[in-house]
């Protein structure tokens, strides 16, 4: 009983002198944030001490408007500010807290009001001024405030542990859609897996469950199609790499592991691509340690190192997650109630894999399952050429076939012959990814050989819209891949005619973007327009520039042919490509390096010593000729011993560690000292902390200690001379 008390009054006191971060996760999404407000220090424009104690006796009052949030006033507590020492400057104080909430990103509008006064005991509060400004993004800030200046600090750190609460789906605008990259040069598109999932799988035999695994660039997008079509299905779950408009992230070729000692620490042996390394590492778990789904996914938003909550802070990926039915509890081998499904089946596809991590992707996915007892007749790959990887050597025997359209096609309808409503598949990808605008409602009747506009239709922004807009995501991404080839096709709807005359209709259709005459690249057949497994349309494709792509786009259609050959065709739908995007590798795989609290202190000790002149006598005595121990207790817990040898006022030797036979030693925080080395005037402000107690010090020795206490004495007499100074003048 007596613990249990010890314990609650222990928890008690840390409550009330720790605030409690409030919360309101909203979207649009991830990193989960902390949002801290901070006093960091404050500065007078003119003396206002008013005689007492030395010192600008400093209260005041704070009102904290967070937008969308909560709001929060509090008390600004006594802060001693000596103008003898700062003139002017900020004086730095311990960080105080003003403001703490959790929220999801970016961080929300905050308006942070202040009141000053100069403290009076016998009189009426002096007015200082108040003031007031609004913060939009992380930083140090000054508010004016009349005859004070405020410094505060806004900061923002994830908050990892609050991660789902953050992690957030973002659908796909109807105006845009996502694909997969083949080997063969044409596109699975979103719409179309969709379909061919739903009228191969879902309408003809069911299934126990399916986990979706986009690991592409633009993954996310391939999700809110299948979504669609599968609901009220089944339970399925579905998760990729990044946002519908967000490349995904990878080692590059040529990484080594041993100049990479951070990245190395995550993990990372060889190149592979950042999110399916985190997913595939999940997927190996079996037995009592297999996750669910919804487990993978939530695991690897977190380790994710080039996710919201990994080493890069800017040009993440997003990783996505959402699923229908069941599907959050769906574990590889099992129904959502845990049972064991009847059979399993996977199609592991990486179309083009051009690059090591592709291949090494696709390694650890086809291991993982083979771990969950899957078999090589229920596991179909389907990787590159399908003979050899770009290294020239043989692809890995378990690689069925090439990474074309026409063989993941053949895998779907296979898989479904052996699919009901006991069985589980697993459908994965990696490699490249494209990101389209699109419409598949255009329905425009070409009943002439003359050129004519073709206009959005279902996805015009307003009535009689001719140009075809682009967003500025996508105008970016076409820029990201050096080696992608963007191109803008129509879709043409396979009438008797259509079919029969094929190649001679579709060579002599030109088209014309932005006043460029583009060429026809291919055509190819597209069986999964809509639900019904037959032949609807032919897809022109013509390769562009993205010199001749912009915001707005005017795109025609003529007849290259004699006009007397014309026939009539109706033009369905017409998509604009990035073209296969590839998974990003960062240009600087290593953070870059920081300096530890010890370097820092060493910079400063030229500055020190340059104005040891002009430092005030107490300092000089304290420290003329010593061997100083000096000792920091830092944020984490541990101490900095620093060894600091003087000579005249002036430091000759700085040395991690204690010092041997000290003649004085000291004693200061982190926070104290990161203030003094991070301020506008490190002497004054590291002379003002030693005045007010924040660096301690003592002698060693009975003779040195009593030296030390005459310099403290001559300390408070210092302050007494300031003190009648300021009382008369």
């Amino acid at each position: 009983m007596v613990r249990r008390g010890l314990l609650l009054t222990i928890l008690v006191g840390l409550m009330m002198v720790a605030p409690l971060a409030g919360a309101h996760f909203d979207p649009p999404g991830p990193p989960a944030i902390q949002v801290n407000v901070y006093l960091l220090g404050v500065a007078l424009t003119e003396d206002m001490d008013d005689g007492w104690n030395g010192y600008a006796d400093i209260v005041g009052s704070y009102k904290v408007e967070h937008k969308g949030h909560e709001s929060k006033d509090g008390k600004i507590t006594m802060i001693y500010y000596d103008w003898d020492t700062l003139k002017g400057k900020m004086g730095y104080i311990p960080k105080r807290l003003l403001y703490s909430h959790k929220e999801c990103s970016p961080m929300n509008e905050i308006t942070l009001e202040v009141s000053l006064e100069e403290y009076n005991t016998v009189f009426a509060n002096g007015e200082i001024g108040s003031g007031s400004m609004k913060i939009t993004k992380p930083g140090k800030y000054i508010i004016n405030s009349g005859k004070g200046k405020v410094l505060i600090e806004v900061k923002v750190t994830p908050a990892v542990l609050d991660s789902e609460n953050c992690s957030y789906f973002y659908d796909q605008p109807e105006s845009y859609a996502s694909s997969i990259v083949t080997s063969s040069g044409g596109y699975v598109y979103d719409w179309e897996l969709a379909n061919m999932i739903r009228m191969w799988i879902a309408n003809r035999t069911g299934y126990a469950n399916i986990v979706f695994i986009f690991n592409q660039c633009f993954g996310g997008g391939m999700i809110d199609d299948l979504k669609e079509k599968l609901k009220d299905t089944g339970d399925a779950a579905f998760l990729g790499a990044s946002r519908h408009d967000e490349p995904s992230w990878g080692l590059k070729d040529g990484y080594d592991p041993n100049t990479s000692p951070k990245i190395k620490g995550k993990g990372f042996e060889k190149p592979e691509g950042f999110y399916p390394k985190e997913v595939g590492e999940e997927l190996e778990k079996t037995g009592k340690d297999a996750p669910t789904m919804k487990e993978i996914a939530r695991k690897a938003e977190r380790e994710d190192i080039k996710g919201p909550y990994g080493l890069w802070k800017k040009d993440i990926e997003r990783p996505q997650y959402t699923s229908i039915g069941r599907g959050d509890d769906v574990k590889i081998g099992k129904r959502a109630d845990g049972t064991d499904v009847k059979s399993k089946h996977a199609i592991l596809f990486a179309g083009d894999a051009d690059s090591k991590r592709h291949w090494n992707n696709l390694d650890r996915a086809y291991k993982a399952l083979k771990k969950h007892g899957f078999t090589d007749a229920n596991i179909i790959v389907l990787a590159g050429n399908g003979k050899t990887m770009p290294n020239g050597a043989n692809v890995p025997g378990y690689v069925d076939g090439p990474g074309t359209k026409k063989a993941l096609y053949e895998a779907i309808v296979n898989v479904s012959k052996k699919m009901n409503k006991d069985e589980q598949l697993i459908f994965w990808v990696s490699d490249h990814g494209n990101r389209e605008r699109i419409d598949l409602a255009v329905l425009k009747e070409i009943l002439d050989p003359v050129k004519m506009p073709i206009p959005p239709r279902k996805t015009a922004k307003k009535p009689e819209q001719v140009s075809w807009d682009l967003d500025d995501k996508f105008l970016k991404a076409m820029a990201l891949d050096p080696n992608n080839q963007p191109y803008v096709s129509i879709l043409v709807e396979a009438t008797p005619e259509v079919i029969e005359y094929g190649e001679s209709l579709f060579k002599n259709i030109t088209l014309y973007v932005n006043g460029e005459r583009l060429e026809l690249a291919f055509a190819e057949p597209i069986i999964a327009y809509d639900e019904e497994p037959d032949l609807d349309a032919f897809e022109l494709v013509y390769p562009t520039d993205e010199a001749v792509l912009r915001g707005e786009n005017l795109i025609e259609v003529g007849w290259g042919g004699n006009p007397e050959e014309f026939m009539k065709y109706r033009i369905v739908g017409l998509i604009i490509s990035t073209g296969g995007i590839n998974e990003l590798t960062p240009e600087v795989i290593e953070l870059p390096y920081e300096k530890t609290l010890f370097e820092l202190l060493k910079e400063y000790v030229p500055i020190y010593n340059e104005n040891a002149d002009t430092l005030p006598g107490f300092i000089k005595r304290i420290a003329g000729n010593e061997r100083i121990d000096l000792e920091i207790a830092l944020e984490n817990g541990s101490l900095l011993n620093i060894g600091v040898v003087t000579e005249g006022g002036r430091i000759v030797e700085f040395s991690k560690g204690k010092i041997t036979e000290p003649t004085m030693r000291a004693w200061t925080s982190e926070d104290v000292a990161r203030r003094v080395i991070s301020s506008e005037d490190p002497v004054s402000t590291g002379v003002n902390a030693l005045k007010m107690g924040e660096i301690r010090y003592s002698g060693v020795g009975f003779r040195r200690t009593l030296g030390v206490f005459a310099v403290k004495v001559v300390i408070k007499v210092y302050r007494v001379v300031e003190i009648i100074g300021d009382l008369f003048g």
